[in-house]
């Protein structure tokens, strides 16, 4: 799978824990309780040691913070290219109820139960990308883990299953088990059509396709 752990991907996992679960409240606690020791008589002569260090807590808090909305608008503005170039009324066109977006917005999966088809999409640098186009028939299997992650078992030796993970998954998954059993008439190859527009977009957009 391309989400194979790997000990850098582990540790950076690892940080964030700590951050967010440690890091941000000990700087919120020295945060504060530095501005509070810059506004009190009794402390003037370190004042200037409290003003600094109190900058210093805040800028810790609020620069990854600001560094990761801009992540999170960089990516949704991605997908939101690749969807404008492949949606069309002829092949795919979800209602916006049929799609769901991981909560980084780091994977996008909708199902249009209309015309049979499905799209899956999952950036992991701005380099590197995995855009899968399905019909009823080109996937072999589907399942619900827990409550909210789909796996989506698919035709590769490269990658044989995708997952998504949203709050919404087990809605999809019912949906899907019912379009499994439709028939439905596809006037063109709609995976064949998402390869074809994903290599437009990768000329476009300057990231390349891993290999299936």
């Amino acid at each position: 799978m391309r989400n194979k752990k790997t000990i850098g991907g582990a540790l950076i996992h690892l940080t964030l824990f700590f951050y967010v679960w440690a890091g941000i409240p000990m700087l919120l606690f020295y945060g504060v309780g530095f501005m509070l020791v810059t506004n009190d008589y009794r402390y003037f002569s370190v004042k200037n040691e409290s003003i600094i260090l109190s900058q210093l807590c805040w800028a810790a808090l609020l620069i990854p913070l600001l560094w990761c909305i801009i992540r999170y608008i960089n990516k949704r503005r991605r997908i939101a290219k690749i969807l404008a170039t492949i949606k069309s009324d002829e092949s795919y066109d979800p209602t916006p109820d049929n799609e769901i977006r991981e909560m980084h917005s780091s994977a996008y999966f909708g199902i249009d139960t209309k015309r049979g088809t499905m799209l899956y999409i999952r950036l992991f640098n701005k380099k590197e990308i995995d855009i899968f186009g399905f019909n009823i028939n080109n996937w072999r299997h589907c399942e619900l883990t827990g409550t909210n992650k789909l796996r989506f078992y698919i035709n590769s030796t490269e990658v044989p299953f995708i997952d998504i993970q949203h709050r919404r998954a087990w809605l999809l998954y019912e949906k899907i088990c019912v379009m499994k059993n439709q028939q439905y008439d596809y006037p063109y190859n709609f995976p064949g059509y998402v390869k074809h527009n994903t290599e437009r977009l990768s000329e476009r957009m300057g990231f390349k396709m891993l290999p299936c």
